[in-house]
């Protein structure tokens, strides 16, 4: 597949050298040092562009600062019909102290997704730390580590599991986009910033929701 990155730092950037790496062709975009987005380039194998060539890919990643999404999306354009990938957390200033921002009842995800109407909006690599990500993608067996995302769309959910399973993790779906449901999985949910394995996921899932597992990840 060909996968767009917006915003190539330490999220966007591990995860367009992971997916590189699994034979992916990878465009990594938007950056404030161009020079230094080339050497990414170079060195993992993908190729450098704006965000309206990121936009043009299968998958779009979006992994930018919370501060700067509309920016970000503005300069990609239209993203009508693109499966969205948004890895961003809702954190900026509170009170002076930097934090996790209040949205009044509205996920992260949901509001982001609202500015991109026509995008297939997905929630995911979002929980855990980038130099975890780096350390931890790849593992096997009752190891690896799981992944967590959510959509409203089940039509990509096909795509984005062989997308998380190629970037080296198990992917375990938390719901849809509204907040009981992916708010576990964004600051100050239950499942943010904490390490799962496969099967204690699937449970922790289905408590939060209180129903049965609704994604395995696996065949």
């Amino acid at each position: 597949m060909k996968i767009g990155i917006i915003g190539a730092g330490r999220i966007g950037g591990n995860l367009a050298r992971l997916l590189a790496a699994a034979g992916h062709d990878v465009v990594v975009s938007f950056s404030r040092d161009e020079a230094e987005l080339g050497k990414l380039a170079d060195r993992i194998g993908a190729t450098a562009g704006t965000p309206v060539d990121a936009a043009q890919a299968d998958i779009v990643v979006l992994s930018v600062p919370w501060g700067v999404v509309d920016t970000a999306l503005a300069a990609a354009g239209d993203l009508t019909g693109r499966v969205v990938i948004d890895t961003t957390n809702q954190f900026g200033q509170v009170g002076g102290v930097f934090g996790p921002l209040d949205l009044g009842g509205e996920s992260g995800a949901a509001r982001n997704a609202a500015k991109a109407p026509g995008a297939r909006w997905v929630k995911a690599f979002n929980t855990l730390t980038a130099g975890f990500q780096t350390e931890s993608a790849g593992r096997t067996g009752p190891d690896r580590v799981v992944m967590f995302y959510a959509t409203n769309d089940e039509g990509v959910v096909p795509t984005v599991e062989q997308l998380v399973n190629d970037a080296g993790f198990d992917p375990v779906r938390t719901g849809t986009l509204d907040r009981t449901e992916v708010g576990h999985q964004e600051p100050k949910g239950d499942l943010y910033g904490e390490e799962f394995h496969h099967d204690d996921a699937v449970a922790a899932v289905a408590k939060l929701r209180g129903t049965v597992p609704i994604g395995t990840g696996r065949p």
